[in-house]
């Protein structure tokens, strides 16, 4: 989330790293942790930045010397071992991710034959397994090894959506941690550092984001906030001026997202947000998330009602059930486009 990885550099997650501190401080590591929360709010970072502390020569010769503050629990970001994890070049800090969207059993048969050798010089060997709930079955039940028998001087920190993604065998065996949505100040924070963005655009996108910072750095892509603005107003378009739908523009409106392959992920999403907002707006327009577009939100708010709404939500949302099952998009989106014309005043 940042340049440094270290724990006073992480943006928003104090609750997080204030437990970690107390557990290396202590001397009370959990031999798995999970770390679990939405992706982009600084999962990953912490990991390594736990990696580091629990290895940092000067960090831990100041635990052996006194108790430390906790708040100088910390690496040092200098020192030899701290620079090859933040390098990614240690050789007892150990990566596994998702191959192709899935961690496979032969990922995790390799893990377990490194860990069956001593740590080459760490003082502690940490393994971070990231996106946790892409573990095949196989894959999760051969983890639960190491997770019953831990090596000597191996720390495992698993990353995953949610506790409900991963077999509850798992999650018995490892030390919970909660990581939350970055607030707006932090995404603007972390925006601002990162230069190059208007503050107009900022703005927008810290409300957009949903506390993430990785999806914040995707939607502050001049094309996303264009094709966002693009799918408002055609939205605003569909109806006649008679109030009768015009069933061949929400025809051609969806043959256009389906010629979009490679973004109508996206753009379900976009018109996800659009509807959402729209419905909220009607009771509590502070709570809106395209709040730079408050006028165009007004108009359209004014010519749908509640149940109407919630009819185009349910319509997109199946779409985006149905495209994640391979049928096939032009046929899905123009279903989609049907469903939401229907529930469109007339």
């Amino acid at each position: 989330m940042t340049t440094a990885t270290v724990f006073n550099a992480i943006v928003g997650q104090q609750h997080a790293t204030r437990l970690l501190k107390t557990f290396i401080r202590n001397g009370t590591l959990p031999h798995a942790l999970l770390f679990t929360g939405d992706d982009g709010i600084g999962k990953k970072t912490t990991a390594t930045a736990f990696a580091m502390a629990c290895n940092c020569l000067k960090l831990n010769s100041a635990i052996h010397r006194q108790r430390p503050h906790l708040d100088a629990i910390d690496a040092c970001d200098d020192c030899g071992p701290c620079k090859k994890i933040a390098g990614n070049q240690h050789p007892d800090v150990i990566r596994v991710a998702p191959l192709s969207s899935v961690i496979r059993i032969a990922q995790v048969r390799t893990l377990l034959q490194t860990l069956t050798l001593k740590p080459n010089e760490a003082n502690r060997r940490v393994v971070i397994l990231s996106d946790a709930q892409a573990m095949n079955p196989e894959a999760g039940n051969a983890l639960l090894k190491v997770l019953e028998e831990p090596p000597d001087r191996t720390l495992l920190v698993l990353t995953a959506r949610q506790t409900s993604d991963l077999l509850p065998t798992i999650v018995s065996r490892c030390q919970h941690i909660r990581f939350s949505p970055l607030c707006e100040a932090d995404i603007k924070q972390l925006l601002t550092a990162a230069g190059g963005v208007e503050p107009e655009s900022v703005e927008a996108v810290a409300a957009l984001c949903g506390g993430s910072f990785t999806r914040a750095q995707k939607l502050i892509d001049s094309r996303w906030l264009n094709r966002r603005d693009w799918i408002i107003q055609a939205m605003g378009s569909q109806t006649a001026h008679n109030g009768v739908p015009d069933i061949r523009a929400w025809l051609a409106w969806s043959e256009i997202l389906a010629k979009k392959k490679d973004r109508i992920e996206e753009s379900l999403e976009i018109i996800t947000m659009w509807l959402r907002d729209m419905l909220v707006f009607k009771t509590d327009p502070k709570r809106v998330l395209n709040r730079d577009r408050l006028e165009a939100l007004s108009t359209a708010a004014k010519h749908v009602s509640q149940t109407q709404l919630l009819q185009q939500i349910d319509a997109v949302d199946r779409a985006s059930t149905a495209l994640r099952s391979n049928t096939n998009a032009r046929l899905t989106l123009d279903a989609m486009a049907l469903k939401m014309a229907g529930a469109c005043p007339g």
